[in-house]
């Protein structure tokens, strides 16, 4: 295998889920950068309105929503001829004690970060059944380790995580290869709870072996590996980009 092909996007359509800020939107830009035709979502039509003008075709979806995945992929599929690669990226986190959770939150919380990236996957697997495909899945550490606060959280990033690998067996004979992206604490919205305690960011760095916080742009790396053919033969495996955190 020639390794600079190996890494190439050039003209590889990209669909990210979650592409308005933080990881989703370092995902977007880096793979436009690499030559590939890259399609973000956002839930509003203000937060998908940076990619206009940057080289990035802005979608609204609500990954939530029970009819919206298979339209976009559709759309996209039909544009190109193929979708090369899903990115599930959209989450959304909560620091409800667990004994406080009301159904409606659990509800939003389940429908968003498990079965919204289900749907995509069901959507994006029947459009591509000829070709075969790459998903990754951005689950979280938290799906491994659990934390206070996090109850529910931990628990549907745990489940995605058993989904890549279901998925990645059941569908290995079509030609999909899934895998999963768990980062570590990053500088994000969602850590922002975090970042602004001063007492609490020192503690939390304390347990991060390479000493700092993460930033997007550390999971553009390992995202491409994933999304290109120098990961050929990796299916059902979850990279951990945490700083050594769970190392410890």
């Amino acid at each position: 295998m020639n390794m600079k092909d190996a890494f190439s996007f050039q003209d590889r359509v990209i669909l990210i889920t979650g592409a308005s800020r933080g990881i989703g939107r370092a995902m977007a830009e880096g793979f436009r950068d690499a030559g590939a035709i890259v399609y973000g979502t956002g839930t509003r039509e203000d937060s998908i309105a940076w990619m206009q003008d940057n080289g990035v075709n802005g979608r609204l979806l609500d990954v939530a929503s029970h009819d919206q995945a298979a339209p976009l992929i559709k759309e996209i599929v039909e544009r190109h001829g193929r979708l090369h690669c899903l990115i599930n990226n959209a989450g959304i986190s909560s620091t409800t004690p667990a004994s406080h959770y009301k159904e409606e939150e659990m509800q939003q919380m389940l429908e968003t970060n498990f079965k919204g990236a289900m749907r995509l996957c069901q959507a994006y697997y029947k459009a591509q059944r000829r070709h075969g495909g790459v998903i990754i899945n951005v689950s979280s550490v938290m799906g491994i380790v659990a934390t206070v606060l996090a109850s529910v959280y931990c628990g549907t990033k745990g489940a995605l995580i058993q989904l890549t690998k279901a998925l990645a067996v059941e569908w290995a004979g079509a030609g999909f290869r899934v895998n999963a992206l768990c980062p570590g604490f990053i500088e994000t919205d969602m850590t922002s709870h975090i970042q602004s305690r001063e007492g609490l960011m020192g503690r939390m760095i304390d347990t991060i072996p390479l000493k700092r916080i993460g930033r997007p742009e550390d999971l553009v790396g390992p995202a491409m590996l994933l999304a290109s053919d120098a990961s050929a033969y990796m299916t059902g495996q979850c990279i951990v980009v945490d700083g050594g955190m769970t190392a410890m």
